[in-house]
């Protein structure tokens, strides 16, 4: 049974916000963006599809980004460059960005680089399994056994992506700094993996881009914003303290105080909430509406490529 859902009371806070990001305007250097970087910062509306995924599904959506498995359905093998190229024509002829889904924070079983018999004997940087998701597990992401499985050779993840043809890549888990301790050194970690994997994935595609999910915490580093093309955020109105449930105003405060450095920057920033209830969903609407970001609503499963809005 759902929980009976109300708004948090953030409007007034929200208008601020809107009221400042309405005098920002973009630099010269903005304006000289990549194709592929003004496109991603134009967009109005994404999706968001990790299982059961069937491009052409995707290339009817309008959406002007697409978040995707590099995978179709369960399969260890990724996309073909025509898959992507498909899913990339909209239906009316122009052009979506389409991002490649990367897990850096966990190792998941069901991904090309397992071996069964990690069950048993794991490597040395492989950890316990998630129990909100059974299949993914914790990794010590600074562990350069890790990192050479995410990048740096042609049976890597990142490398399986960029021949696919990908626009970019969408980095998930970038928050697994926040567990176990020193995390002030596990944030300095992070952020090194991502700079890294940003800067090889460039030398191959100078116009690559690079979105994270979820971790703002870093992007009170400029060194950290500056290698981002954009930044996506799950629950930030709803869901902390579980679905449907509405976030306090200091929770989407602590969130907003670290995006609004981002979008002052001009860069943009992709919200997804997992509502079901309608007056969950007009409120996050209107919200988003007053930050200026695009809006996904969705299951947690993301089996589905039609938002719970539609």
């Amino acid at each position: 049974m759902m929980m009976p859902t109300h708004r948090p009371d953030v409007t007034g806070f929200l208008r601020v916000i809107a009221m400042m990001l309405a005098m920002f305007s973009p630099t010269e250097a903005q304006a000289e963006e990549p194709a592929r970087l003004r496109e991603l910062s134009a967009a109005t509306s994404w999706i968001y599809q990790l299982q059961e995924l069937v491009p052409a599904r995707i290339a009817r959506t309008s959406a002007d980004v697409a978040v995707v498995d590099m995978a179709q359905n369960g399969s260890t093998l990724p996309l073909s460059r025509s898959d992507v190229e498909r899913m990339r024509v909209k239906p009316d002829g122009t052009r979506r960005i389409v991002l490649a889904y990367l897990s850096i924070g966990e190792a998941e079983d069901y991904r090309f680089y397992w071996h069964r018999n990690w069950r048993y004997a794991p490597p040395e940087w492989l950890g316990e399994e998630n129990p909100d998701w059974p299949g993914n597990y914790q990794v010590e992401f600074w562990h350069p056994q890790w990192q050479a499985i995410l990048f740096g050779g042609p049976r890597s993840y990142l490398d399986q992506i960029q021949s696919a043809g990908f626009d970019g890549v969408y980095l998930d888990r970038v928050d697994a700094f926040a567990h176990g301790l020193a995390q002030d050194a596990r944030k300095y970690q992070m952020r090194e993996l991502v700079s890294r994997l940003a800067a090889y994935a460039r030398m191959r595609d100078p116009g690559f881009l690079v979105v994270a999910q979820n971790g703002e915490e870093l992007l009170s580093d400029p060194e950290y914003r500056r290698v981002l093309d954009g930044f996506a955020k799950e629950d930030l109105f709803f869901g902390v303290n579980g679905d449907g449930v509405p976030n306090s105003k200091a929770e989407i405060r602590s969130s907003l105080r670290y995006i609004m450095t981002l979008l002052n920057e001009g860069k943009p920033v992709f919200v997804v909430e997992y509502l079901r209830d309608a007056t969950a969903i007009e409120a996050a609407e209107g919200y988003a509406d007053l930050l200026g970001v695009p809006l996904y609503f969705a299951q947690r499963e993301l089996d589905d490529v039609y938002s719970l809005q539609q």
